[in-house]
C-alpha cells in the first residue's frame, strides 16, 4: 500500500535519480529551486531549510496541492516536486522577534544609523534615548564650534551610507549637500534623514538613561534590561524594558585638563578648543597658540585663520601626519583599500610645496627600506584639510615641536628655551577623556570585543582612538559604522547563529579591554587596533555578518564619482585655495602666490598606479563599463543558496579576493590570536 502523501512505503526501494524541487512560500509569489533526488524526504529538506533560515525546524510545515485540496506532507514522505512552505515569511534568514524593544542610547551618528537601519529593515520595535532635543549627538551639537566644517567629504559621512540604505529620496548624495558642509548643514542632514526614514517617533529626547538592571538568566532569550530613564525637563522618571541594547556614548567627551605654571600672569584668554569655547572676537589681528595636534587642534587652526588672526602657533610634542583633501577623496572612492605607501606618495606634493617635511620620515610611519610597505601608527586620526598647509606656506601657521613649560604675560616659555611672544590667546586641544559614568551604568569592569562585560546583547561603540593601518578604506566614520551596525544586528536578528559561534569559542578569542585608572581610561574607551581586531574575529567566526557588506566596494566607488566627481572636487578645492590667499592678502599678508599642488593629470597617475598595484582597472572618471555587468549593477541580489553570477570571471574573483586579503592579511600581520591572547607580529610587514 502506498505511503501517505504519495511517499514510498517504509522499507521500499529509494531512487537516486535527480530532479528539481520548487519551494514556494505559502501566500506569496516567492519561490526557490533545490536540486534533489527522487528519494529525498520532506524531513531532510526541512532540516536544510531550517538551518539556512535560522529557524526551528518545528515551525516549518510543508504542503502540496492536489486538485483543489492542499495536503500536508509528512516528514517521511518523498518531497513533492512543487511544495508549499508555511512558517516563514520569505526564503531569507528569519529575524527573531524579541519580547521587548531594541534599545538605542544616543541619537548621534552611530545611534541614528542604528535606528535608520532597523526602520529600513521593517522593524519599528525600537526605542532611542538622547539628552539633546534633536538628533546629531554630542560631537556635532555641542563639541563642534559654530564654524566647524566636515573634514572628510560628505559622501563618506552621510548617515544613510550604504547600498542597503538606499530609498527613493535617500540615494547617492546630491550636490546640494556640498562636499565639505559646515556644522549647520551637517545637523540639517541628520534631521532630514531622521524624517525620511521615520525614526523621530521612536526617539525620546531630553532624557537620561540613569540606571540599568539585568533581569533574568543571562542565557535566556526572555532576559531583558530594565532602564531607569529620567527626564531632563522635570522630575519624572520611568522604567523601560529592552531585550537588546546598543550604547553610543559618543567620542570621548571630557577635555583633558592641564594647568601650566604662570597662567594667572598670562593676561590673555586661555580656554579649550571645543563647545564654542573660543574667543572669536579676540582672534582678528592677534597671535594665538594652540596646544595639541589632533583633529580638533587642526580644526581650531582653520577657525582662527578664517577669523583673521595674524598668526597661529600649533605647539605639539611631535608632529602628526595630516592629510590634504585630494588623498582623502581618493581613498574614499577606491573600491579596494588604498595601500599606505600610495597614501604617503599622494601626501608628498603638498608636503614638499609647503616645507612640511618628508611624510615617510614622520615618527608614526613604519616602512620597509624600499618604501613599498608601510604601517602608520599614531595616537590620533589624520587632521584633514588644505588650509593648514597653505597657512604654513604663507606664514600664517607655524608648527612648533615642543612643549609648554610656563606662561608669562602674553608669552609662552617652551621647554627647549624658545619664547613665543605677543600671544593673546591660548587654546588647549590636549585630547579628550572618557566618562566613567558609562562603565558605572553597565556595572562593568571590562569590554570583551564590542560587548559590555562580554554580554553580546549589550554592544557599545565609540570612535576608536588613534590609527593603526597598512591599507586605508576610509578616513571617516560612515563605512565603519555601517559595518558595525549591520554585523551586530545580524546576530541580534539571528540568536541561533550567535549560539553557534559562541560554542565554537568566539568569545574566548575576542580582545579584552579593562579600565586603566592611572591613564584615566574607562573600560569602554578602546583604540582602533582593538576595534579592528574584534571586527575581524567576528567575521571570521560568522562570515554571514559580512554578507550585506560585500557590495560596499562597488557602492562606494560609484556613489563617490556621482556625488563628488573629480572635476567638481578639483574645482572646489582650487577655488577655496585661491579665496584664502586673496583674503589673507587683503589682510596684509605679503607671501607670494602659492599654486595648488594637485592637477587632474597627477590624480590620473594615482589611478593608474592604484590599478597596477591592486590588479584592477579603476579610472579617474569613475566609469565601470569594463567591469562585469553582474558585478557593477548596484542593487542586484543573488538568490538564496545560489553561486554568484560572476563566479567564473577572473577579474571579479580577483577583486573579491583582494578586498578580503587587504583586511585579513593586514590583521593577521599585526595581531593574530595565540591561544587565549593576542600577539603582535610585525615581521609580516617586513619590519625587524
Amino acid at each position: 500500500m502506498p505511503g501517505e502523501g504519495g511517499g514510498v512505503p517504509k522499507g521500499g526501494n529509494r531512487s537516486n535519480s535527480t530532479r528539481t524541487v520548487e519551494l514556494k512560500v505559502m501566500g506569496t509569489t516567492e519561490t526557490m529551486e533545490l536540486p534533489a533526488m527522487i528519494c529525498t524526504r520532506v524531513g531532510e529538506v526541512k532540516e536544510l531549510l531550517a538551518e539556512k533560515l535560522l529557524v526551528d525546524v518545528e515551525q516549518l510545515a510543508f504542503y502540496y496541492k492536489a486538485g483543489s485540496y492542499v495536503t500536508v506532507q509528512k516528514d517521511w514522505n518523498e518531497i513533492q516536486t512543487k511544495t508549499l512552505v508555511k512558517g516563514v515569511r520569505s526564503f531569507k534568514p528569519q529575524a527573531h522577534t524579541w519580547p521587548h524593544p531594541i534599545g538605542i542610547i544616543g541619537s548621534g551618528y552611530h545611534g541614528l544609523k542604528t535606528g535608520l537601519t532597523y526602520l529600513k529593515d521593517g522593524n519599528s520595535n525600537i526605542v532611542m534615548f538622547d539628552r539633546n532635543d534633536k538628533v546629531g549627538g554630542y560631537c556635532w551639537i555641542t563639541a563642534a564650534n559654530k564654524h566647524s566644517k566636515l573634514q572628510t567629504e560628505f559622501g563618506s559621512f552621510h548617515v544613510w551610507w550604504g547600498e542597503e540604505m538606499i530609498t527613493e529620496k535617500c540615494g547617492f548624495p546630491s550636490k546640494d549637500w556640498g562636499i565639505w558642509p559646515r556644522k549647520e548643514k551637517v545637523l540639517e542632514h541628520f534631521q532630514w534623514a531622521a524624517e525620511q526614514y521615520g525614526v523621530l517617533p521612536n526617539i525620546r529626547f531630553r532624557c537620561n538613561v540613569a540606571t540599568l538592571d539585568i533581569v533574568g538568566d543571562k542565557n535566556a532569550l526572555d532576559r531583558y534590561y530594565a532602564l531607569g530613564v529620567k527626564s531632563l525637563d522635570d522630575d519624572s522618571s520611568d522604567i523601560v524594558k529592552c531585550s537588546v541594547l546598543y550604547n553610543y556614548p559618543g567620542s570621548m567627551t571630557k577635555n583633558r585638563i592641564i594647568d601650566y605654571p604662570g597662567e594667572e600672569d598670562f593676561d590673555g584668554y586661555i580656554g579649550y578648543g571645543m563647545n564654542d569655547d573660543c574667543p572669536y572676537e579676540h582672534l582678528e589681528g592677534n597671535k594665538i597658540a594652540i596646544l595639541g595636534n589632533g583633529a580638533f587642534a587642526v580644526e581650531n587652526c582653520r577657525t582662527a585663520i578664517e577669523y583673521g588672526c595674524e598668526k597661529v602657533y600649533l605647539v605639539t610634542r611631535r608632529k602628526n601626519l595630516a592629510s590634504p583633501r585630494i588623498p582623502c577623496w581618493f581613498v574614499h572612492q577606491g573600491p579596494i583599500p588604498t595601500p599606505g605607501a600610495l597614501v604617503l606618495k599622494m601626501f608628498e606634493p603638498m608636503y614638499e610645496l609647503v616645507g612640511f617635511g618628508d611624510p615617510w620620515e614622520y615618527w608614526s610611519v613604519h616602512a620597509n627600506s624600499d618604501r613599498t610597505k608601510v604601517n602608520i601608527i599614531q595616537n590620533s586620526r589624520f587632521g584633514i584639510g588644505d588650509v593648514t598647509f597653505l597657512a604654513v606656506a604663507c606664514g600664517k601657521l607655524e608648527y612648533v615641536e615642543d612643549t609648554l613649560k610656563r606662561c608669562a604675560r602674553h608669552t609662552l616659555h617652551l621647554t627647549n628655551g624658545r619664547k613665543l611672544e605677543d600671544v593673546k590667546v591660548i587654546l588647549k586641544s590636549l585630547g579628550l577623556l572618557g566618562d566613567y559614568e558609562v562603565d558605572r551604568l553597565h556595572k562593568m569592569k571590562k569590554m570583551v570585543g564590542s560587548y559590555c562585560d562580554g554580554d553580546w546583547r549589550r554592544v557599545l561603540m565609540i570612535d576608536a582612538t588613534g590609527m593603526n593601518a597598512a591599507n586605508f578604506t576610509t578616513f571617516s566614520t560612515g563605512i565603519g559604522t555601517k559595518g558595525f551596525v549591520f554585523s551586530h544586528k545580524y546576530l541580534h536578528d539571528h540568536p541561533r547563529e550567535y549560539d553557534r559561534i559562541a560554542k565554537e569559542g568566539y568569545i574566548q578569542q575576542l580582545p579584552v579591554n579593562e579600565a586603566r585608572e592611572k591613564e584615566d581610561k574607562p573600560a569602554y574607551v578602546t583604540d582602533v587596533k582593538y576595534s579592528m581586531s574584534a571586527g575581524i574575529i567576528m567575521s571570521g567566526y560568522c562570515p554571514a555578518v559580512d554578507q550585506d557588506n560585500q557590495r560596499d566596494p562597488i557602492y562606494k566607488h560609484r556613489m563617490y564619482h556621482a556625488a563628488h566627481p573629480v572635476e567638481l572636487t578639483l574645482e572646489t578645492v582650487k577655488k577655496e585655495w585661491d579665496e584664502y590667499q586673496a583674503k589673507w592678502k587683503a589682510q596684509g599678508c605679503t607671501a607670494d602666490y602659492v599654486p595648488y599642488p594637485y592637477t587632474r593629470e597627477m590624480i590620473d597617475g594615482y589611478f593608474k598606479e592604484y590599478s597596477k598595484l591592486l590588479g584592477i582597472e579603476v579610472y579617474i572618471d569613475g566609469r565601470t563599463d569594463h567591469w562585469p555587468a553582474e558585478l557593477s549593477a548596484v542593487g542586484k541580489k543573488e538568490k538564496f543558496g545560489s553561486v554568484p553570477a560572476w563566479h567564473d570571471r577572473d577579474e571579479s574573483v580577483g577583486m573579491a579576493q583582494k578586498a578580503i586579503d587587504s583586511d585579513h592579511l593586514k590583521w593577521w600581520g599585526g595581531m593574530a590570536p595565540q591561544g587565549d591572547r593576542l600577539q603582535t607580529n610585525q615581521k609580516y610587514f617586513g619590519f625587524p
